[in-house]
């Protein structure tokens, strides 16, 4: 996702880029940073759905932030908004343009948290993290990067966009974690995919976003592809 800090003030961006960079760490989340130290600079090349999240400031110079944040909403509606300054004065403003939060400085950690909350950017998964065994060692997996899971010659591989991880246990030992989770098909007798990696569908095969093909099951077809379907239809607008 793409991030913008707008504040007239280094420190502050300088503080909001580390914390910013401790979420996404710890959330398994990867962005794109820019900073701005006036609204100026910002409106020059802001333009309709460039930016996922901003941060800003109010009180700068010519363009404020309340005023700049009016500019974007007649461009953007969608983009998620948080002021970060050092009075409550404009807080009711801030409704008036949906921003997602309005950060008092000097911001606390909670405070910060509890912003990115507010942005929804962590997605909800039953299952977001899976613990296997791979040649001894513990992994603390993220279920958001596995394309599928399968067992071949007695040995259990997990496929993710990077790497294959062999794992230690049997397929349903490894895999009954992942039933809970709307995500996760079995299309076959042994294979269970992650429906988020699917881009189509083509007789009996579907086609992950790393080209591979993996095959549905023949006599459980129409009731395998009604489900893929289904969540897709039903993840359309989230």
């Amino acid at each position: 996702m793409n991030i913008a800090i707008i504040d007239d003030l280094k420190d502050d961006r300088l503080w909001l880029s580390e914390k910013l960079n401790q979420y996404m760490k710890a959330n398994d989340l990867f962005f794109n940073l820019s900073e701005f130290d006036n609204a100026e600079q910002f409106l020059n090349v802001f333009v309709s759905g460039s930016f996922d999240i901003i941060f800003m400031d109010i009180y700068m110079d010519k363009i404020n932030g309340m005023d700049a944040a009016v500019r974007i909403r007649k461009l953007d509606f969608d983009c998620k908004l948080i002021f970060i300054t050092v009075s409550q004065e404009h807080l009711l403003q801030g409704y008036s343009v949906n921003a997602c939060h309005y950060l008092i400085k000097p911001v606390s950690d909670e405070s910060f948290d509890q912003a990115m909350k507010f942005c929804r950017i962590k997605p909800t998964y039953a299952v977001p993290f899976l613990n296997v065994t791979s040649r001894g060692a513990s992994i603390h997996l993220n279920t958001a990067k596995i394309l599928y899971i399968d067992i071949q010659r007695r040995v259990v591989h997990i496929h993710t966009l990077s790497k294959n991880i062999s794992v230690s246990g049997t397929f349903s030992k490894v895999t009954d974690p992942l039933l809970s989770d709307s995500r996760f098909l079995l299309c076959i007798q042994g294979v269970l995919v992650n429906m988020d990696m699917i881009i189509d569908q083509t007789d009996n095969l579907f086609l992950l976003k790393n080209g591979e093909q993996i095959p549905i099951n023949v006599r459980k077809r129409r009731s395998v592809i009604r489900s893929w379907q289904n969540y897709v239809f039903e993840n359309m607008n989230k």
